[in-house]
């Protein structure tokens, strides 16, 4: 709708170097505003778990979700590094270094037969 609105092509008749969102003026947004734009709108939102975060949501916050997901799923770390475009693994794992922390945490350890018999 916003494509048709602007007068563009649909995306299966436009070019592949066809930018999907244009401004007014038919040129591409750039990356910056897009990035800004996307965090207004989430913060704007109210959605209520937004209360308990310490830092906006943006775009950044999607490659970091994707990252944690992937593993959470058993995703290859070298696949979330070349799916995420990073050069070194070593960028990745600071995207997961969280996740990691989580899963070092002494309770994965606990054995269910015994933590049934305090509770």
């Amino acid at each position: 709708m916003f494509r048709y609105a602007r007068g563009m092509k649909p995306l299966d008749q436009a070019a592949p170097e066809s930018p999907l969102f244009t401004t007014n003026t038919g040129r591409a947004y750039s990356p910056s505003y897009l990035s800004q734009y996307l965090t207004k709108i989430i913060q704007e939102s109210e959605l209520p778990f937004l209360n308990h975060r310490s830092s906006l949501i943006g775009p950044h916050t999607f490659r970091h979700a994707f990252a944690i997901i992937s593993h959470l799923n058993g995703v290859d770390l070298y696949q979330i590094m070349r799916s995420l475009g990073h050069s070194q693994v070593q960028t990745t794992l600071i995207y997961l270094e969280k996740i990691f922390e989580k899963e070092r945490h002494a309770i994965h350890s606990w054995k269910p037969e015994i933590f049934g018999e305090y509770i």
